[in-house]
């Protein structure tokens, strides 16, 4: 793997730090890029991270099959000099294992937080990875992901971020603890949960399951006109509002529910929120994605 290290350069700014972790005024960046190769024998990938903002895509043209790509920086934040140098002095670049128990499972790590550093380490860029792979990527505390162009199916877990997929025909799976989602272009089933924030769905061909599922925000869910689904939207409190002539009623005074089906009931398609507005709207075809 070629690995980018631009750590003697970086320069320390001791500052406070808005709006970030508490205590840590103290800041480097590095770039990495690097090459990952893929094993034979290996069928899905997981990429681990302790926080990041990334972008999933396929690999460039020209780029080897075998291969996945990196590109991007590093962001550090410590409390002291003494502990932003233990951060520098980290290597920065992705790596990939195969997991101990499953050698079919390519592992992607990036860098993580000494033990006894009061800060945060994070790795925000590009990720390219073969389309038709299966993926996961889970970033255990603070991450937005990007999926452009999967063709396999993705799970994604985060503790809090924003998610955004463009163009997946891939089964997506994912959950966030606080972010909004949107999804343009999509083609398959996708399952996206949040315990707060908006979502918006752009579904061209939808696959078996389409589940928007918010603790607070507002839902729209763009369908083809001809859609043949089961629905299931509930609003425990905010409004409903449907291009298809479903029925909503209001089993409270501040909450609103419509079920129906349309055509032979293919999809289930199921919306939620706890508090704010659920819309399910004909997908515009006039209008390019």
């Amino acid at each position: 793997m070629s690995h980018t290290n631009r750590a003697a350069a970086l320069v320390a700014i001791a500052v406070a730090v808005a709006g970030g972790l508490a205590g840590c005024a103290h800041r480097a960046t590095d770039e990495v890029a690097g090459t990952l190769a893929v094993p034979q024998g290996v069928l899905r990938v997981r990429v681990e991270l302790q926080n990041g903002t990334i972008d999933i895509a396929p690999l460039a043209d020209g780029a080897a099959e075998g291969n996945m790509t990196f590109l991007g920086g590093v962001r550090m934040d410590a409390a002291d000099d003494q502990q932003l140098a233990q951060l520098v002095a980290l290597d920065h670049g992705l790596k990939a294992s195969l997991d101990a128990e499953d050698p079919s499972l390519l592992v992607v790590r990036g860098p993580e937080l000494p033990g006894g550093v009061q800060g945060m380490i994070a790795y925000e860029g590009n990720i390219r990875v073969p389309a038709a792979m299966p993926l996961e990527v889970v970033i255990s505390s603070n991450g937005h992901v990007t999926l452009v162009g999967r063709k396999a199916s993705t799970v994604v877990r985060t503790r809090r971020g924003d998610l955004r997929f463009d163009g997946c025909s891939g089964d997506v799976k994912a959950t966030t603890g606080q972010g909004n989602v949107i999804a343009y272009d999509h083609r398959g089933s996708l399952d996206v949960r949040s315990q707060g924030g908006d979502m918006q769905a752009f579904v061209v061909e939808p696959g078996p399951v389409l589940t928007l599922s918010t603790g607070k925000g507002t839902v729209q869910c763009h369908v083809p006109e001809d859609i043949s689904c089961r629905v299931d939207a509930r609003a425990e409190t905010g409004r409903i509002g449907n291009d298809f002539e479903l029925e909503v009623t209001k089993p409270s005074a501040y909450s609103a529910a419509m079920t129906g089906r349309l055509g032979d009931g293919a999809s289930k398609v199921v919306l939620r929120t706890a508090a704010g507005h659920i819309a399910m709207r004909r997908l515009d075809p006039r209008k390019p994605l």
